[in-house]
């Protein structure tokens, strides 16, 4: 019997889901690259313009590039803006509605944490959030339940929510491959226990939503710049995942960019396996780029300015557990001590006792200085892998925690801590929250 739901992959994360009563389009990605530059989509993209008109909600899962990628969203035409309405999951923040107003969607709704909603008749969506930004989506109808995981990290008891909040799972849509990568120098020891790690992760996914189906989405990219590029050779590929689930006696579908696939319809994976296997062939030959050098002067500025604001949004005692960071900046040839708790940016001599020590890090001028103009460059520099970290401190491990409450707007000064928006995401996160962000600081490694 097939179901009133189908799928189609256009790209990485982006999918088309159709329902009897409406289209749902994920995550667009059409073009260009993501991560500072530093992803670039991997396989073609099947789209034509034309389904712009069919196509009815706009669900976007995180605020990710690869995700909530701008270009493809400006790109849009002005039609299509008016009419659609986005989707995005309730928090404590307003800025990514205030984001899509100013990219000309005046249309959106707020959907909240583990409550069903009905969009047209017969078609209900759910959304699932991860601490502190992820989600996951399940569109459900009176015959089908599809669950887009995407690249929220789901542990056990999350899935044993959802199941008990939706009841049956016909697929599940996951990420299957590296998404980033905290740059611990032994690489060729820890990529490949972060590979398996995610293959596992995928199929505990499958068997704790008793899932019917998954399929393998939001890795179809690759690591496209100089200093990342040694990532491509630890990727999973769809092969790897299909021969995984066969081993496992699990059932999935592996799609290629314009494949589509119906719950209780025969699907055959051979083709999109065939061409995926031409594509991941041919990874050396792909573009690569270089990447811009920037001046140190620009690097502390734009650290000095993050140091002022953090002051201003978290007490002084927790910046004071803040060791300095030492960290060598390759493409300047100079190596700089950082210290947010008293915003001190100072170059070290190489010929004196700390500076003829190993730095705790390693990372190119232009990345680094990302990681203090924007609130998520510190999250942009480990997912696009642009780093090698020779020491893992307890302190640089502090300051990724630091640096993701401060993307995530949850500031610890008392005016912005107890805000309406923050004890509503709390209220809705008191079950789970605490698993997730245990779970998730556990993955810090």
């Amino acid at each position: 019997m097939t179901s009133s739901l189908s799928v189609r992959l256009v790209s990485h994360a982006s999918i088309l889901v159709e329902t009897a009563g409406c289209r749902i389009w994920t995550d667009p990605w059409l073009f260009g690259k993501a991560f500072n530059d530093s992803w670039s989509l991997l396989g073609p993209v099947a789209w034509e313009d034309s389904w712009l008109d069919s196509i009815d909600y706009l669900w976007i899962s995180h605020e990710h590039p690869d995700h909530f990628h701008l270009p493809t969203l400006r790109s849009l035409p002005e039609s299509f803006k008016q009419h659609v309405t986005v989707l995005f999951q309730e928090n404590n923040s307003t800025k990514m509605f205030d984001a899509f107003r100013r990219l000309g969607f005046p249309r959106h709704r707020a959907l909240p944490h583990r409550r069903l909603v009905e969009l047209v008749p017969g078609t209900r969506v759910y959304c699932y959030q991860v601490l502190p930004m992820d989600s996951a989506l399940a569109v459900q109808t009176d015959d089908g339940c599809l669950m887009n995981l995407n690249d929220a990290e789901l542990n056990a008891r999350d899935c044993r929510t959802i199941r008990g909040d939706l009841g049956r799972i016909d697929v599940a849509l996951n990420q299957f491959s590296i998404a980033g990568y905290a740059g611990l120098a032994a690489r060729d020891r820890h990529l490949p226990e972060l590979a398996g790690r995610v293959l596992d992760n995928v199929v505990a996914n499958h068997r704790d939503l008793e899932a019917g189906c998954t399929i393998p989405i939001a890795s179809f990219v690759y690591f496209s710049t100089r200093d990342n590029r040694y990532v491509n050779a630890f990727a999973n590929t769809p092969a790897q995942l299909a021969e995984r689930f066969q081993r496992e006696g699990l059932e999935c579908a592996v799609l290629f960019p314009g494949d589509r696939y119906e719950p209780g319809a025969p699907h055959d994976s051979g083709p999109a396996l065939e061409r995926w296997a031409e594509v991941y062939g041919a990874l050396d030959e792909l573009p690569y780029d270089r990447g811009e050098t920037v001046p140190l002067d620009a690097v502390r500025a734009a650290f000095e300015s993050c140091a002022r604001d953090l002051a201003d949004k978290y007490p002084r005692w927790l910046l004071r557990r803040l060791e300095p960071l030492t960290v060598r900046i390759p493409d300047l040839a100079v190596t700089v001590r950082l210290s947010l708790a008293d915003a001190r940016f100072e170059e070290i001599d190489s010929a004196s006792e700390s500076g003829s020590r190993q730095p705790q890090l390693e990372v190119n001028s232009q990345p680094l200085r990302l990681v203090f103009a924007q609130p998520f460059g510190m999250q942009t520099l480990g997912v696009s892998a642009r780093l090698l970290v020779h020491d893992s401190t307890r302190s640089w491990k502090l300051h990724r925690i630091l640096f993701s409450m401060y993307n995530a707007e949850l500031y610890l000064r008392a005016r912005f801590l107890f805000t309406r928006g923050n004890w509503q995401m709390l209220r809705a996160h008191l079950s789970g929250g605490l698993n997730q962000v245990l779970y998730r600081l556990s993955l810090m490694r």
